[in-house]
Order: C-alpha cells, then structure tokens, then sequence
C-alpha cells in the first residue's frame, strides 16, 4: 500500500496516518500514529531523496508525503502557541487536555519559577504560566531517577540569566524578569 491509500478496518475507511492538524492543510508530527507497513516503509526511504521538506525536518517531508490523514482533536497535541492572546487568556487552557504540545523554550530549559518564553519578545506567543506550571507538575509525579535529565547545566542558566537581564533591561511589561528565583536547579 502505497502514502496516500486508503486501509480499510472494521467496514470504516480510515487514512494510514493520523495526527493533530497545524493548520487547515498540515498535521504537527510530535505525535502521529501510522500504520505499521514494510511497504510504505520501503517506499518512503525510497522518496528521502526526492521529496523536499517544507521545513527541513520530518514534519515537512511526512506532509509532502502523506497527503491524505486522519485528523485527532487538538486535545491530543495540543500546540502551546498563543497568537494575538492577552496573558489572562493564556492561562485558560482547554479542559482535558491529553498532551501539550511544548513550542519556543520547554519548561525544562527553564527555571521552575516561570516560563523564560516572557523574556523574549519574538517568544511571548509561546509563554503562558499556567502550561508551565502544568509541565512542573509532572515533573514532580516522575520517578526520581528520570529528574536529572532535566537539570540545568551552567550554560542553560547562564543563557537564562543573559535573556532575564535582556528582559529588564527593556522593561518588558509582563515584568516576569521581577521574579525572585528559587528553582534548586539554578547555578550560582
């Protein structure tokens, strides 16, 4: 079966691919399912070379690709990008969410104590405290052996640091760069 072709399962006609819409053409591949296939499999290593990612990554080639796919509710991957929003607005995000969908800097790269997103004004589209706090939370649900892989190293902090000052330096109005820090994981 070749990307594009239609399986059938249980009398219901479903695409091999299923996924969260971008937009109204385009699905975001952080998570997709796709129906396991040597063939396909086989034939999209043999297009790698000749289809053109829109955006340089696997998203861009599996939408050249898959063309024809199965549309999730956004509940699924839900993308944290806020455009055009007021910050009381970003803090009301949709009941039962499944997953969110990190963009710009990930809570992890950041200090527990706010969404270092606020510190870039080309990043505010991705900043909202409340999916940052929700992340921290899982965070503390994990066992503790997989929490060191989201410290921060000195060169994170110190980016952190630069950008805070960058933030305070042009009196950024969500005044985020005023928090008092006390993530552990900061290096002083």
């Amino acid at each position: 079966m070749l990307p594009g072709e239609t399986p059938t399962t249980s009398g219901t006609t479903y695409p091999q691919l299923s996924a969260v819409g971008n937009d109204q053409v385009l699905f975001n591949s952080g998570i997709i399912l796709i129906e396991p296939s040597k063939c396909t499999f086989r034939k999209l290593m043999d297009r790698k070379q000749n289809v053109v990612s829109y955006n340089g990554g696997d998203q861009g080639f599996l939408n050249e690709v898959f063309t024809w796919w199965n549309r999730w509710p956004s509940t699924l991957n839900y993308l944290k990008v806020f455009e055009e929003t007021k910050s009381s607005e970003r803090e009301k995000l949709p009941e039962s969410l499944y997953t969110i969908h990190y963009l710009g800097l990930k809570p992890w790269m950041c200090y527990r104590d706010y969404d270092c997103n606020w510190d870039m004004g080309k990043r505010h589209i991705f900043a909202s405290d409340s999916a940052h706090r929700k992340w921290w939370q899982v965070f503390d649900a994990m066992p503790k052996t997989l929490r060191p892989y989201y410290s921060l190293t000195k060169k994170m902090d110190a980016r952190i640091n630069k950008w805070r000052e960058r933030a305070k330096n042009a009196s950024l109005p969500d005044r985020h760069w005023k928090i008092k820090v006390k993530d552990l994981r900061q290096h002083h």
